[in-house]
């Protein structure tokens, strides 16, 4: 009887654990985004790894793994105490204010010029979904994700996808002020009304008036996240000091 080799197993057996460990990383970094999205960490709170490792089940080096890649992405920081939820000056987002108006711009526009009917059927449903969680208790994680999906489907319709990269690298490092912006009262509600605004717009095809309303909306949010770290006291970085 012929016996299988053992070697010829090997390259199906490393495969194995490198997805094993790819999904293990993914439930940490789901995990550590969903605590900062719900404020279970807190903005500029520091991350215990020996936390996230019992309560994930995920051994210590895939967290120290899945924390640094966090880190890259801007969700967290590295200070002297240590990994913190990452908390962005005035001076960092106003400059990446500028950056996401500039690229907002350019998706409205394609949007207006090359959107389908369906495709602005299926964004009135997606700002429907917003609607309607925005009309019960905040859960930031929940309205995040339904207005990502909203602009997920704006840039597919500008025939943008190449955008999404950088759009979610320059979200992830101000991540902490839409989230809590999402806590105020009221917020979420403003939230859809102003969706529903950059939504009539392109509907009219009207560009101007949609970069308009895109513009509107993502100074309301900036500044409620603002607001919202100055009434939780988190104290917000000096990027002037030496």
């Amino acid at each position: 009887m012929e016996h299988e080799d053992p070697r010829a197993r090997k390259p199906y057996s490393r495969l194995q654990s490198a997805v094993m460990m790819s999904d293990l990383r993914q439930r940490v970094l789901e995990t550590v985004r969903e605590d900062i999205c719900t404020s279970r960490l807190a903005p500029g709170e520091r991350l215990d790894e020996h936390q996230v490792s019992a309560r994930t089940g995920v051994s210590r080096g895939v967290v120290h793994q899945a924390v640094r890649e966090l880190s890259e992405q801007g969700w967290l920081t590295t200070t002297d105490g240590g990994c913190v939820v990452r908390v962005p000056s005035p001076e960092e987002a106003a400059e990446i204010d500028e950056v996401r108006r500039a690229l907002e711009e350019v998706i409205v526009r394609c949007f207006v010029a090359r959107a389908s009917d369906s495709q602005l059927q299926a964004l009135h449903r997606r700002l429907i979904e917003f609607e309607e969680l925005a009309e019960l208790p905040p859960d930031p994680a929940a309205l995040l994700w339904a207005k990502d999906n909203f602009f997920s489907l704006l840039l597919r319709a500008a025939g943008l996808m190449t955008t999404l990269e950088a759009l979610v690298k320059l979200r992830a490092r101000i991540v902490v002020l839409l989230c809590v912006s999402l806590c105020m009262p009221g917020r979420a509600r403003a939230v859809a009304a102003e969706l529903h605004e950059l939504y009539d717009a392109l509907a009219d095809r009207d560009a101007e008036r949609a970069v308009r309303a895109c513009s509107t909306h993502l100074e309301r949010s900036y500044h409620a996240g603002f607001e919202a770290l100055n009434a939780m006291g988190v104290p917000l970085p000096d990027e002037r000091r030496p």
